[in-house]
């Protein structure tokens, strides 16, 4: 899960260091419940947050380990990346979804 705000004059996302599961919880590592970037104070309130996808660099990374295997190798791995590469992705969006609805 990535937090992230958004740029009021361009619009364009700027990623924060934090992580956290909750508004509070960022507020509390912060230790402000507003905090500057780029020039543009922004409330804690206002933090976003998206899921990573994992799918497409699991499935490279089981394809490669499955290189050693030959064809069937491959794409046995590719498979098994793709399934945890989803099921990280599955656990991603609910922490994303969780965190969005939270509030201070």
């Amino acid at each position: 899960m990535k937090l992230y705000v958004r740029n009021r004059t361009t619009g364009q996302k700027t990623y924060l260091k934090q992580s956290a599961i909750s508004r509070r919880e960022l507020a509390n590592q912060l230790g402000t419940k507003r905090f500057q970037v780029d020039k543009q104070i922004f409330s804690v309130n206002e933090v976003k947050a998206e899921n990573n996808s994992n799918t497409p660099s699991a499935m490279a990374a089981g394809g490669f380990v499955g290189v050693v295997g030959g064809v069937p190798g491959v794409i046995i791995g590719s498979l098994i990346g793709a399934l945890l590469g989803k099921s990280t992705d599955s656990e991603d969006k609910v922490k994303s979804e969780k965190f969005n609805r939270s509030e201070l």
